[in-house]
């Protein structure tokens, strides 16, 4: 079968049988063998094998709009990140000049640690190896994996997204970075991402028992994340 062919089959297939329970399952990491909850579509919007417009297009011709509200609105956020960078390319040049100042931290332990799942956290080795091996995270397991990154493993927010980068195959220049930075708190004045523990244990459908997952405050975390 042919990659477009092989996508429109996708997308026909997630929209007959699981978009209907997108909104009420989606938050759910259920692991790499069931990811029903999710279309998985995203590897083939980034390469542009198929494009946001004909997955709109298609979805909507199945349900109403109120119906599959949620998806239509993540769809679009794809659309706004890549909006948003172009207006500000000095964004996505400074973290890459970034990179370039951060290199001497590859050979670190605390970082060699990271990517290869050798930490004392237990779901955050798991998400490396899946990343790996697979090239895809749940996008909840997305944002966990940064917040940890960032404020319990104390590395640089560019680095995490170096890392992603390098192994997803649906990995977008806009959504990867502006993402991070939200996290870390440098998108949006005011807001950032810190995981929970019970938020990890609810949403991984109770695969994790995490009792405490040790955070620096996002006040402390400016010398973590920008450097």
């Amino acid at each position: 079968m042919k990659i477009r062919e092989e996508a429109l089959e996708k997308l026909k297939n997630y929209s007959e049988n699981f978009l209907s329970s997108y909104a009420k399952d989606r938050n759910f990491d259920f692991g790499p063998d069931k990811r029903t909850n999710t279309s998985c579509l995203s590897k083939y919007i980034t390469h542009r094998i198929i494009d946001e417009e004909e997955v709109i297009k298609l979805v909507h011709s199945k349900y109403p709009y109120i119906k599959i509200e949620k998806f239509i609105q993540e769809v679009f956020w794809r659309t706004y990140w890549k909006g948003w960078l172009e207006l500000k390319p000095t964004v996505f040049q400074s973290y890459k000049s970034d990179l370039l100042k951060l290199n001497d931290q590859i050979q670190s332990k605390p970082y060699q640690d990271a990517i290869s799942g050798k930490t004392e956290i237990e779901c955050f080795n798991d998400w490396v190896n899946e990343l790996k091996d697979k090239g895809y995270l749940h996008n909840h397991a997305r944002m966990w994996f940064a917040s940890i990154w960032i404020f319990t493993l104390k590395l640089p927010w560019q680095l995490g997204a170096d890392f992603f980068l390098k192994h997803l195959l649906d990995g977008d220049v806009a959504s990867n970075t502006l993402s991070w930075r939200w996290v870390a708190g440098l998108h949006t004045k005011g807001k950032h991402y810190v995981a929970a523990s019970w938020n990890i244990n609810k949403f991984s459908a109770k695969k994790y028992n995490l009792e405490i997952l040790p955070v620096v405050s996002p006040k402390q975390s400016k010398n973590i994340t920008i450097r």
